[in-house]
């Protein structure tokens, strides 16, 4: 009879050892599941975030232009040369266009500069364009040439046609001296934060009907400021690298379009981008190069 006693209190204890491991266990596993669980929560929280800071920068983190206005010509030469490499007797173009007897003497003085069909390479400064033709009328062939040093080779290869339909050697009868600079007025789109000012990155893309040629700087690098000419700490002063432009502040950059500067209808696309931010495009017809001209609204 003790023997029986004893038998079935033992098995009772063992079953409820047993149901103990079990419960133990499940709170372990309810536990590492629970981990798991909010684990995964916090990543996609995370994740969420992340992909709202990115939609809304590409939505908001941009900048808006409200004008460009002509400034004027930029101060910039081109000079034309008589031999292939740079040597013999040469004439300096300023912005503008020389035909007829402007081709000969352009810095109107008198005597005779340059001589019509006896030039073989040309320097372009830096924010100049040069055009060269093969009849006094900015008619025949056209060279379209960009800041550097441009010999022979460059010229017949940038000629319309080809090679000026044989070669351009000695066949310069006239010229275009091209230089604009635009001061683009901004602001930053509602829903933006604050962006730093090198972040600012404004391009002006130009076909000259053979190539695309850009110019490209950030606000820093051309130059800029609040409309009143201050910077952020109100002296008078242009902007620097890791100011920061406050949502809703109207600024100005100055603008060389250098390779792309246009004549009367040429079409220009602008670009302002933000560095980890949106892009913002704009599609210009240039109908007037006066100064003061708002080529946004032309």
């Amino acid at each position: 009879m003790v023997n029986s006693t004893v038998s079935v209190n033992e098995c009772r204890g063992s079953i409820g050892i047993g149901a103990m491991i079990v419960f133990i266990g499940l709170i372990l596993v309810a536990a590492v599941a629970s981990t798991v669980i909010i684990s995964t929560v916090e990543d996609l929280q995370q994740d969420s975030e992340s992909t709202s800071n990115d939609a809304r920068g590409g939505l908001n983190d941009r900048v808006k232009v409200s004008s460009a206005y002509v400034a004027g010509d930029t101060p910039c030469n081109a000079e034309l040369w008589h031999h292939d490499s740079f040597a013999g007797y040469s004439a300096q173009y300023p912005v503008g266009s020389y035909g007829g007897n402007d081709f000969r003497d352009p810095d109107g003085v008198g005597g005779n500069d340059m001589v019509p069909n006896d030039a073989s390479s040309i320097q372009v400064e830096d924010g100049c364009v040069a055009i060269m033709y093969g009849e006094d009328d900015f008619s025949g062939w056209a060279a379209r040439l960009g800041p550097g040093d441009h010999t022979l080779a460059d010229i017949n290869a940038n000629a319309i046609p080809l090679n000026c339909g044989g070669s351009c050697d000695n066949d310069v009868e006239s010229i275009k001296v091209l230089g604009l600079d635009v001061d683009l007025v901004m602001q930053l789109a509602p829903g933006s934060y604050p962006i730093e000012t090198q972040d600012i990155v404004w391009s002006v893309s130009c076909g000259d009907g053979t190539s695309v040629h850009i110019v490209s700087e950030d606000i820093v690098q051309s130059g800029s400021s609040l409309l009143d000419g201050t910077n952020t700490d109100g002296a008078v002063a242009d902007f620097v690298t890791g100011e920061e432009v406050a949502v809703g502040s109207v600024f100005k950059a100055r603008a060389s379009l250098g390779q792309c500067s246009p004549e009367l209808d040429d079409r220009l696309t602008l670009e302002i981008h933000v560095d980890g931010g949106a892009s913002s495009y704009y599609y210009i017809t240039v109908r007037s190069l006066s100064s003061g001209s708002d080529l946004m609204f032309h």
